[in-house]
């Protein structure tokens, strides 16, 4: 019986993957001796947003984490609101006595601006958040079958991403790949489970439910 789902944020419960991106280089990149391509920025994925700006400031870290927090507050007024359906799905799920989990690869204050900014943070009492060492959500889905006493087949996953997928695998949990994005491609392999749609993911969780 299902009795949890854990969603991933970034490209999954909200369009701020551009966001992340546009706020990382006009902050960062007057730290750096160069200008950060988005390809660079993309390799930083995995790590939180501390890991990401260590990652490519050196010793001048701090000063580019607190302009990218700045940078990143101002650019969410303009991502306030989830993807299609999200709100109405995480509701029914509470409803139904499901418990919601967010297991994303940011640090917990990212994770707060964009939890504020969406109107989110009263869905998820459980929040793990990502290491600036190397990416975790292995080990953080680990971590919570073991601190709810759940089962891996009591529990689900929701992200985008292929390491969402390949994360949850070695977890030994289901994932849900979250394709509704239209200005995202999704890296999703045959042998992923494609939801292109809220509505198609929150039909396919009530045949879980129902289970």
């Amino acid at each position: 019986m299902l009795k949890m789902v854990a969603f991933d944020f970034d490209g999954t419960l909200a369009p701020t993957i551009p966001m992340v991106i546009k706020a990382f280089r006009s902050s960062v990149t007057p730290y750096v001796e160069h200008e950060l391509t988005t390809q660079a920025i993309v390799h930083t994925f995995g790590l939180n947003e501390i890991g990401m700006v260590k990652a490519v400031a050196g010793p001048r870290w701090r000063e580019a984490l607190a302009a990218f927090y700045e940078a990143y507050t101002r650019a969410h007024r303009e991502v306030t609101t989830p993807y299609p359906g999200i709100v109405e799905l995480l509701t029914r799920l509470r409803e139904q006595g499901i418990v919601l989990a967010l297991v994303t690869g940011k640090a917990a204050k990212g994770c707060q601006i964009s939890l504020a900014m969406t109107g989110l943070t009263t869905f998820f009492p459980i929040k793990l958040y990502g290491s600036e060492f190397a990416p975790n959500k292995a080990a953080n889905l680990r971590q919570l079958l073991s601190s709810q006493d759940l089962s891996p087949a009591a529990v689900c996953y929701v992200g985008d991403m292929r390491s969402d997928f390949e994360a949850a695998a070695q977890a030994g949990i289901q994932c849900l790949t979250a394709a509704w994005d239209p200005d995202q491609q999704t890296d999703a392999k045959a042998d992923q489970l494609v939801f292109r749609s809220v509505d198609q993911l929150a039909a396919y969780l009530q045949v879980r439910i129902a289970r």
